[in-house]
This record gives structure tokens, C-alpha cells and sequence, in this order.
């Protein structure tokens, strides 16, 4: 039987730097190998972000995705993760977010806006990443037909459909800048928290599970959740997670068929062994059935588009 993930031991003695973007309270610490940093970053209140952050991550290797290494851990009393440092201290590039990258194709993007950007659509997403030619990341073993950082990029998209991720925002997807071999590549996917029904109560994840009710299910739980990404600038609202797939798909077909069938591929039990080894102190066995069965409903729907 596979031991449980571990919890990590944060001191802030070790403190390298305090991190300033984003939301979240963190900071830079190093690791037993000092050339490697880690950022830690505390759970916000009432939340399960270190476990749905661990489970993601977790998943997003099962696709084949190139992604953010993340551990479990706490600092004192407080529970957060730890996220490796994939830029290597800037040696595989310097990570330029999205809101930079859509602000160099046009000055008059919204790059400090947070919420509700509605330039942050499909077009203008690979609209830059086309513009800027990035490439797929070299340390990147892409499947056939995965040939261009547009491909890749809808990865990422099922991998926030599969999870339920709502916050791939403009700050929570970027580039790899080579400034002295002018290389540009797509970023690992990162910041994958906003996912698995986190911000609800023990209470609430128990009622879904057992909801008969239309409107107080797992199911319907799962199809209300939106992306942070939008068709277009004229839209009021975000796309659906799984209609950000559908849309974006148009794009790269064949990528779409690509990831369809690595999710196909993709046993059950895998999925819940991922969930399943989350220590007991972060996830109880009820929240843990329903990680499961979100995750299951998910998995049957974006099958569903290929049949």
C-alpha cells in the first residue's frame, strides 16, 4: 500500500523572500539543496487549497503535463504547500505572466485588473502566444500531435475541466523567457488551488454527496463552475470550465483528440488513489468520496465530447 503524501516542516527561519504577487500569503524558502527554492504558501481561511493544489498537481503527471512540483506542508500551526521554483532561479527562463504578455501585444490591457477581464479570451490568449511564437517547454515530452504551446495550452485547459479549476486567470498561466538565448516557451501549469470544491465546508461536501435535489448535487455542483478565461471581450461572463475546453478545442482539434484519449486512458482507480493518499489530517473520508465522485462526473463529461 502507497504511504500518504508527506507533510513538509516550513520554518520561517528559512525564509529567502516574501513573495508579493497574487493574494495568498507566501514566501521563498530553500531546500535541503540550496540552489533549489520552494515557495510556501498558507492556506487561506476555511479553505482545503494544500490538498486540492497536491491532488492537481498529482493529476496534471497522469495527463502528461508539464507542471509545478507540489508538496504538502505547514509552517507552526498553519497548513499550506510548497511549489518547487520551475524557473531554476531564472536558468530555464525568466516567467512572464499572462497579463504581462497580453499587455506587450496591447498597451491598453487591463494587467491590474483581477477579476472580470473580459479581454482575457480565447482569441487574445493564443493571439499572443502565436504572436510571441512560444515554443513547448524543452524539458517537455509531448505527445504525436502535440506540436505548438497552443496544443499544450488546451492541456491545461482539460486539466482545469477535470478538476474544476476557476481561477485560470491572467496571473495563473505564463512564459519562459531565455533572455540570453532568446528562447521563448510556454510556462508549467501552476496555481491549480481554486479546484475540487476547496472552499466548501465538510458539511456542504457532505450534502452534495448525498443530494437528490436538482440544484444540491455533486452534478450540478460541477456544471455551474466557471473558467476565468472568455470567449470574447464582449461577453459578461466567463466561460463554463468545460465550454473554455469546447471553445478553445476549435483551435487545435487535434490536440483536442491528443488529450481526450490521455484522459481516456486514465484508470478510475488512478484518479482516486491520487485523492486517496492525502493524509487524514487534511481530507476526511467523506470529502475525499466527494473529490472522488467530482472527479469522476468530470472525467464522464469530457468523454462524452469525443463519442
Amino acid at each position: 500500500m502507497c504511504q500518504p503524501y508527506e507533510i513538509f516542516e516550513v520554518s520561517r527561519e528559512t525564509n529567502d523572500q516574501v513573495e508579493q504577487m497574487g493574494t495568498k500569503e507566501k514566501f521563498w524558502v530553500l531546500g535541503t539543496n540550496t540552489e533549489e527554492r520552494w515557495l510556501f504558501k498558507f492556506n487561506r481561511p476555511e479553505t482545503g487549497e494544500d490538498w486540492s493544489e497536491k491532488i492537481s498537481a498529482e493529476i496534471a503527471e497522469l495527463i502528461g503535463l508539464p507542471h509545478a512540483i507540489v508538496e504538502l506542508a505547514k509552517c507552526g500551526d498553519r497548513r499550506g504547500v510548497l511549489s518547487r521554483d520551475f524557473t531554476e532561479r531564472k536558468i530555464r527562463g525568466t516567467l512572464i505572466h499572462g497579463n504581462e504578455l497580453l499587455t506587450m501585444k496591447d498597451p491598453a490591457y487591463p494587467r491590474e485588473e483581477f477579476r472580470r477581464v473580459s479581454q482575457h479570451s480565447i482569441d487574445n490568449i493564443i493571439g499572443a502566444l502565436t504572436g510571441y511564437r512560444v515554443a513547448l517547454p524543452k524539458s517537455c515530452s509531448a505527445p504525436a500531435n502535440i506540436k505548438t504551446s497552443i496544443d499544450l495550452f488546451l492541456g491545461y485547459i482539460l486539466l482545469d475541466a477535470l478538476i474544476g479549476n476557476t481561477d485560470r486567470h491572467h496571473e495563473n498561466w505564463g512564459i519562459l523567457v531565455d533572455y540570453e538565448k532568446h528562447g521563448i516557451e510556454l510556462a508549467p501549469t501552476f496555481d491549480h488551488a481554486s479546484s475540487l470544491g476547496r472552499e466548501l465546508s465538510e458539511k456542504e461536501r457532505e450534502r452534495l454527496l448525498g443530494g437528490k435535489d436538482y440544484n444540491a448535487n455533486i452534478e450540478r455542483y460541477a456544471q455551474k463552475a466557471r473558467s476565468a478565461i472568455y470567449l470574447n471581450e464582449t461577453e459578461p461572463k466567463p466561460l463554463l470550465i468545460i465550454d473554455a475546453f469546447v471553445e478553445f478545442a476549435k483551435h487545435a482539434p487535434l490536440a483536442r483528440n491528443v488529450w481526450l484519449d490521455k484522459l481516456a486512458e486514465i484508470r478510475d482507480d488512478s484518479l482516486r488513489n491520487c485523492v486517496s493518499l492525502v493524509p487524514d489530517v487534511c481530507l476526511s473520508d467523506k470529502s475525499k468520496e466527494f473529490v472522488c465522485e467530482f472527479l469522476l462526473f468530470n472525467k464522464k463529461r469530457l468523454r462524452e465530447l469525443k463519442e
